[in-house]
C-alpha cells in the first residue's frame, strides 16, 4: 500500500494502471504529460478514455486504465499525471483505488477523505536523476476539469470579469480648418481615430466573450443528460453516429467529455486573441 505523499521506484518497464471507485460509480480516467513547471505543452500531451494515444506513443488510455511506456516519453515531458472525473454528485464518501502493475511490482494507493471534489489527481510517475519513479498524490479539484485546466495553464477568464464594454474618453476639440476643399478629407480622417479605436475595443471583447463563453458552457456538466446530436440519451439508447458508428450511453458520455476537452482547448486561444485586439485597441495612440 502506497501512503499519500509516499513514492517508491520503478522498474523503468512499461505500467498499467487501473483506477476504481468503492461506494461509487465508474470515474472517467485522464492522463496528462507536464513539463518540470508543471504546465501542458500542447492538446496532444492531454488523452482521454477512446482517444488517440499521447504525440510520443507513450501513454494509452481506455475506459478505467492508464499504460505508460516510461522509455518512449518524450525528453521534455517531466512527469505524467493520472487523474479521476466523476459528475456533479462528486467523490464524497468514495475511495478512489488506484494498482498500479509493471514488470511483477504491484502498488495500491487509495484515496479518501473527500469532500465536495469532482475531479481527483490519483497518482503520478516523474522523472528524478534518470529513473522513474510513482507517488501518490489524492488531492482534487471541486470544479473538476476547470480547476485542473486552471493549474497546468489553461486557465479560461470568467466571462463575468471580462473587461466592461466602457467608451473611449472623448476626443480633444479640433482648431478650425480653413475652407480649404483638400483639406476636409484629411480632417474627417482624424477626426475618425477615436471611432475606430472604440469599434476595434467592442470586436475584441465582443470575441474574447463569445469564444470564452462557448469554451466555458462546453466544461459545465449538462443536467439534461447524455446527448446524441440533440436527443438526450435514456439508459438503454443507442446512439448512431453519421459514420454508422454505435455508442451505447457510456460510450457516448466520454465521447461528448472528449469534445468537450479539446474544444476547450481550441476555443481559449481564440477568445485570448479578441483580448489582446481589445487591449491593443485601447493603448494604440491616436494618429
Amino acid at each position: 500500500m502506497l501512503a499519500k505523499g509516499g513514492n517508491c521506484v520503478l522498474s523503468g518497464g512499461r505500467v498499467e494502471i487501473r483506477v476504481g471507485v468503492v461506494d461509487g460509480p465508474p470515474p472517467r480516467v485522464l492522463a496528462v504529460g507536464l513539463d518540470v513547471n508543471g504546465r501542458l505543452r500542447d492538446g496532444r500531451d492531454l488523452v482521454v478514455s477512446g482517444a488517440d494515444p499521447s504525440a510520443d506513443g507513450a501513454v494509452e488510455v481506455t475506459e478505467d486504465s492508464v499504460r505508460i511506456d516510461p522509455a518512449l516519453v518524450d525528453p521534455g515531458i517531466a512527469r505524467v499525471v493520472v487523474a479521476a472525473a466523476t459528475g456533479r454528485q462528486g467523490f464524497a464518501g468514495t475511495e478512489v483505488r488506484s494498482v498500479v502493475r509493471g514488470d511483477g511490482e504491484e502498488f495500491v494507493a487509495v484515496s479518501s477523505g473527500f469532500t465536495a471534489e469532482t475531479l481527483v489527481r490519483t497518482v503520478e510517475l516523474y522523472r528524478h536523476q534518470g529513473r522513474w519513479k510513482l507517488r501518490h498524490l489524492g488531492d482534487g479539484y471541486a470544479d473538476g476539469i476547470t480547476g485542473l485546466a486552471r493549474d497546468i495553464g489553461l486557465e479560461l477568464p470568467p466571462v463575468s470579469q471580462a473587461q466592461p464594454l466602457t467608451p473611449a474618453p472623448p476626443a480633444e476639440p479640433m482648431p478650425p480648418m480653413p475652407p480649404d476643399p483638400t483639406a476636409r478629407t484629411s480632417a474627417a480622417a482624424e477626426r475618425s481615430t477615436p471611432a475606430m479605436r472604440v469599434m476595434g475595443f467592442v470586436i475584441g471583447i465582443a470575441i474574447m466573450v463569445f469564444f470564452g463563453g462557448i469554451a466555458f458552457m462546453g466544461l459545465s456538466e449538462d443536467d439534461s443528460g447524455v446527448r446524441c446530436g440533440t436527443e438526450v440519451m435514456d439508459a438503454d439508447d443507442i446512439c448512431v453516429t453519421n459514420n454508422s458508428a454505435r455508442h451505447n450511453r457510456d460510450e457516448q458520455e466520454d465521447i461528448n467529455e472528449r469534445g468537450n476537452i479539446f474544444g476547450f482547448l481550441c476555443l481559449v486561444p481564440l477568445a485570448l486573441v479578441g483580448g489582446a485586439i481589445a487591449v491593443g485597441s485601447l493603448m494604440k495612440d491616436p494618429d
